[in-house]
């Protein structure tokens, strides 16, 4: 589905440019814009050495203007979007710093090609060094925003927000295309940036490897034993500190496969910890388990509120039901297509109990079963 918005380019031509932010050897979404073409060339911009330090008459010009700005968009993003930045301030220095590292950037990577036929820019970062980039060569860049940019952080300041807001519209403003995860994301795009439709795509964000009604086809009513999972690489703002209250409570066991750190949470409630190759072991409890994916995010970004996250996309590969946040896109589709259940902070037990019911599991799994087929098999776009 990815390569469709790609542009027609001749794979014999060189120096095109996939710009990243991190280590990409896992990122699917990159992987994908590397495969598209013969030969690119990939370049992390962290990783590109530069004297970036801060110019104050640009800050105190960028910090004008982004005053300006807050009045236009106070409306939208309070009433409209409910954002919930966190102060007014905060956060602001580190995105004036990246404006700056960007430009200091993109000149670096223009004293080495002189020639640069097309770039794909990953994230916000990214983005602002193709911007300039392009302005020096010309180059046609599709910029792939992933998720909500300009208001990702939960750690966001009212003015941060809008400074990346402006700086993100620079970036939409040069790029020849620009691709978002799902429609909610895409209709706000639209809306914050006036973008054409012609010019947004929704890329498919899956990219796991379904075994499709693998936990339907493992169910047994003499199995009873609920199990809570979670998979990922993030451990803030997954609301971790609320299934381990509840889940004691309980008495219910959590198997935890953290890609990255480990929370100190985890050890302190004696979760059952897997490894970071976890989908033997995943399939393996789904198999002797009732099992749920905890697919829980606080309600505090516009990114963690309107994207999909992958352990939702894991627990549809094998067929397990998930745990979504209440007022969020995710709790959206789950209830649409039903495909587990609501937390709204007070209600684990019901979930529990609700697991507990051979026949209403059962439907679930049923459910889960027909969803594959239309994310897998059909390309539902959501």
């Amino acid at each position: 589905m990815l390569f469709g918005y790609y542009m027609v380019i001749n794979k014999q031509q060189k120096n095109i440019l996939i710009l990243v932010d991190e280590s990409y050897q896992k990122d699917y979404r990159v992987l994908l814009s590397i495969q598209n073409y013969k030969n690119p060339i990939v370049i992390n911009c962290n990783e590109v050495k530069v004297n970036s330090r801060l110019n104050i008459l640009k800050i105190l010009i960028n910090f004008f203007v982004t005053l300006l700005m807050v009045i236009a968009y106070w409306k939208v993003l309070y009433s409209k979007y409910k954002l919930k930045p966190k102060g007014f301030f905060s956060g602001l220095r580190k995105s004036i710093y990246f404006d700056i590292k960007s430009r200091l950037i993109a000149k670096k990577i223009l004293t080495k090609y002189k020639t640069v036929y097309q770039i794909h820019a990953h994230d916000m970062f990214c983005g602002l060094v193709a911007k300039e980039i392009k302005k020096a060569l010309n180059t046609p860049f599709i910029y792939d925003a992933h998720e909500v940019e300009f208001h990702r952080n939960r750690k966001n300041g009212f003015l941060r927000v809008v400074y990346d807001i402006i700086l993100e519209k620079e970036i939409i403003k040069e790029a020849q295309k620009v691709i978002v995860v799902n429609q909610p994301i895409k209709k706000l795009y639209m809306d914050i940036y006036n973008i054409p439709e012609s010019k947004i795509s929704i890329v498919d964000n899956n990219h796991f490897t379904p075994h499709i009604g693998y936990a339907l086809k493992n169910f047994s009513k003499q199995c009873k034993e609920i199990g809570i999972t979670y998979v990922g690489g993030g451990i803030f703002g997954r609301k971790l500190e609320d299934l381990a209250i509840d889940s004691k409570k309980l008495d219910v066991n959590v198997y935890g496969f953290f890609l990255s750190k480990t929370p100190d949470v985890a050890y302190q409630n004696n979760w059952y910890l897997g490894s970071k190759e976890y989908l033997s072991e995943l399939l393996a409890l789904v198999q002797s388990k009732r099992l749920v994916m905890w697919s829980c995010t606080d309600d505090i970004c516009l990114s963690y509120r309107l994207s999909l996250p992958n352990k939702f996309f894991q627990a549809m590969a094998i067929g397990i039901p998930v745990i979504a946040y209440k007022d969020t896109y995710l709790a959206e589709i789950v209830e649409k297509y039903n495909l587990g259940y609501i937390y709204d902070d007070n209600n684990f037990k019901i979930i529990i109990d609700a697991m507990k019911n051979d026949e209403a599991y059962n439907n679930l799994l049923s459910s889960i079963v027909l969803f594959q087929k239309k994310l897998f098999e059909e390309g539902l776009e959501l």
